[in-house]
C-alpha cells in the first residue's frame, strides 16, 4: 500500500513539468573521506547532536525506525534519467555499507524510497490531502499537521509499521482496540519485543531551491531522510557538521555525507533492530571514534 501512496502523491505533482537539469560537477560516485583535524568532539557533544537530529519519539522505551524487513528500492523523479542514476547507485551505495536489504538493481522493484523534485512539495502534499485523505490514514493527526505546515525545500513524509522483533505483523485484541505482539522472548531493560520498520519514504525537494546544489548532496539528504526519522539540528545543538544543514543559510554545506552523518546511520543499522532509541543514540560517539581510528590508521600508512 506505501508504494502505491508514494506513487500516487509523485504521479500528479510531477505532470507536465520539465526535468531539473542538476550539476553533476561534484556529484561523481568515488568515495571521498573526510579527514578530521584538530580535538574530537566529546561524547556529549556527539550525543547532543544525535539527540536533537533525531524526530520526537520515546528514545528510552522505543526503537528508533528504520528499514528492516522489506528489501530497499530507491526512486527518482523529475530528474533526466542520467542524473537520477547518480542518485540512486549513491543511495544504493550508503544502503549497502549499512548492510541494508536492497533489491535488484534491474528496475523491476517498486520503489519505496522517493525521492520527486516538484514545483512546489508543500502545495503537492496538502493537495493529496485534501483530496485523497486516505494516503494519510496511517499517520497520526498531529504528524500529519505538522508536516502539512512544514516550511522550507524539502519534506519527508515516512511510513512505518510497528512489527515483532523477528518481523511478523502485530496481532489485533479487538476488545481493547489495541494491537499486540506474540512472540517467545525473556523479559529485557536491553531490547524491547517490536521494532518500527519503515515501510516507504517519500523526500520531496522544491525545485527552485535545489539549485546549486550537487547530485552528490541531494542524494545524501535524501539517504540521511529516507533511511532514518531525522531533522536538521537547530542552534547549539549543530556544532558537527551534518549534510542535514544542506539548506540552512549563512553555512557553507558539506559535500557530502559528514563523519558524523555515517557515524548515526551506523549506530542506528547496527546491531538488533529492537533495541530502544536512546540505546541506538548513545553509540553514535563510538561509532563515531571507530570511524575516526581507522582514517587516522589509513592516513600512518
Amino acid at each position: 500500500m506505501i508504494r502505491i501512496c508514494l506513487a500516487a502523491c509523485v504521479a500528479g505533482a510531477l505532470l507536465a513539468a520539465p526535468a531539473v537539469a542538476q550539476d553533476q560537477g561534484a556529484g561523481e560516485q568515488e568515495e571521498r573521506n573526510i579527514v578530521v583535524t584538530g580535538e574530537r568532539p566529546t561524547w556529549f557533544e556527539t550525543t547532543r547532536q544525535a539527540r536533537s537530529i533525531t524526530a520526537p519519539t520515546g528514545l528510552r522505551y522505543l526503537p528508533l525506525p528504520r528499514f528492516s524487513g522489506d528489501r530497499l528500492c530507491p526512486g527518482i523523479f523529475g530528474l533526466k534519467p542520467e542524473y537520477a542514476a547518480v542518485m540512486i547507485d549513491r543511495i544504493r551505495a550508503s544502503a549497502d555499507r549499512l548492510g541494508v536489504w536492497l533489491a535488484p538493481d534491474d528496475g523491476s522493484c517498486s520503489p519505496n524510497l522517493v525521492v520527486a523534485f516538484v514545483d512546489d512539495g508543500q502545495a503537492a502534499l496538502r493537495h493529496y490531502a485534501a483530496q485523497q485523505p486516505w494516503l494519510f490514514a496511517d499517520m497520526p493527526r498531529h504528524e500529519r499537521i505538522e508536516l502539512l505546515r512544514e516550511e522550507g525545500p524539502a519534506r519527508v513524509w515516512t511510513s512505518t509499521h510497528i512489527r515483532t522483533r523477528d518481523g511478523m505483523p502485530l496481532s489485533e485484541d479487538r476488545a481493547n482496540n489495541i494491537q499486540v505482539a506474540q512472540t517467545w522472548m525473556a523479559h529485557s531493560r536491553i531490547y524491547t519485543a517490536t521494532r518500527a520498520d519503515i515501510t516507504g519514504a517519500l523526500v520531496l525537494f522544491d525545485r527552485a531551491e535545489v539549485r546549486g546544489k550537487t547530485l552528490l548532496q541531494l542524494a545524501d539528504y535524501a539517504t540521511m531522510r529516507g533511511l532514518a526519522r531525522t531533522k536538521s539540528p537547530e542552534g547549539r545543538d549543530a556544532g558537527l557538521g551534518t549534510i542535514l544543514g544542506l539548506f540552512d543559510e549563512g553555512v557553507a554545506p558539506p559535500p557530502e555525507l559528514t563523519q558524523f552523518d555515517r557515524a548515526y546511520l551506523a549506530a542506528l543499522y547496527s546491531d538488533i533492530p529492537n533495541l530502544p532509541g536512546l540505546t541506538k543514540v548513545n553509540s553514535v560517539n563510538r561509532q563515531l571514534h571507530r570511524q575516526l581510528d581507522a582514517l587516522e590508521a589509513a592516513a600512518g600508512e
